[in-house]
């Protein structure tokens, strides 16, 4: 039926509906399906860089897609700073993108430039990006719209080059050492 909400549901096949036919057997007639209706919106791409340093900018791609077979309206992905792999209220806001409208199957992609807050504590921490952060879309499937990056903020310390003579000589041995 048109319209019908974005969710999921069941669809029921039944042979002999009214049950007209006098059948031998009448508890094989029923079939379901699951199905999707409206649009989905996911991350079905999330890259960027491994380490950062407070107060630093960064680059992340994403690409935010709808993978249902209705359409979806603009919407915003939003990127946040997390101690954890769960999106709460304790995790920064780091960037918003608003992404187009976007028809069944189809997708938007972006680099998006977050400067990481200068305050930021130097530890392990998860990039977080959310499809329909505001929740604005009615879609089929509503649990299914973050994606994580893993994030070392602060130094990371690396040998830059090195040198040494090209021979060298043996000490000799004591014996009355």
């Amino acid at each position: 039926p048109d319209p019908l909400a974005p969710g999921s549901y069941t669809l029921f096949a039944k042979a002999d509906g009214p049950g007209a036919v006098s059948e031998t057997n009448e508890f094989n007639n029923t079939r379901f399906w699951f199905i999707q209706i409206g649009p989905d919106l996911v991350l079905t791409g999330l890259s960027g860089p491994s380490i950062a340093g407070a107060g630093g900018t960064i680059t992340i791609a994403d690409t935010t897609a709808n993978q249902g077979l209705g359409a979806a309206a603009a919407s915003v992905t939003r990127f946040y700073l997390s101690a954890d792999l769960s999106l709460d209220a304790n995790d920064v806001l780091l960037q918003s993108r608003s992404v187009p409208a976007l028809t069944a199957n189809t997708s938007s992609s972006a680099n998006n430039s977050v400067t990481i807050p200068a305050n930021t504590a130097d530890a392990s921490y998860f990039l977080i990006a959310k499809a329909d952060a505001p929740g604005a879309v009615a879609e089929s499937n509503e649990t299914n719209n973050t994606r994580t990056l893993t994030l070392r903020i602060g130094p990371d310390l690396t040998v830059a080059s090195a040198t040494a003579p090209a021979s060298g000589g043996t000490r000799p041995s004591c014996s009355t050492c």
